[in-house]
């Protein structure tokens, strides 16, 4: 008898596949990893942190808050994101865990 091989669940699978879309762009890929990494952050900080337009970096950061990924939270004039999405640092963990070659 050929021994079953250990499959990922259909629920895992379909949070990927759907984390992995969201994620297809670099600069969305590196708003949520430093977001994960640093904290809540303002758009105008990770504006200069990837050196991007304060407006690119406000539209991609409100495409990943309407996706359920990131939260945003207001002060003043000031809005402060960060992930709310807790598998996001698990997905994060094995990107970095992943070989080069």
């Amino acid at each position: 008898m050929t021994p079953q091989p250990h499959l990922v669940a259909e629920e895992t699978l379909e949070f990927a596949a759907s984390m992995f879309k969201l994620l297809g762009h670099p600069l969305r890929l590196r708003l949520v990893e430093v977001l994960d990494a640093c904290g809540e952050m303002n758009v105008n900080d990770l504006a200069d942190l990837t050196e991007q337009s304060q407006s690119t970096v406000s539209f991609y950061l409100n495409r990943l808050r309407t996706s359920g990924i990131l939260e945003k939270r207001r002060d003043g004039n000031q809005t402060y994101y960060s992930v709310s999405e807790p598998r996001i640092a698990t997905l994060l963990s094995c990107l970095r865990g992943c070989p080069l070659q």
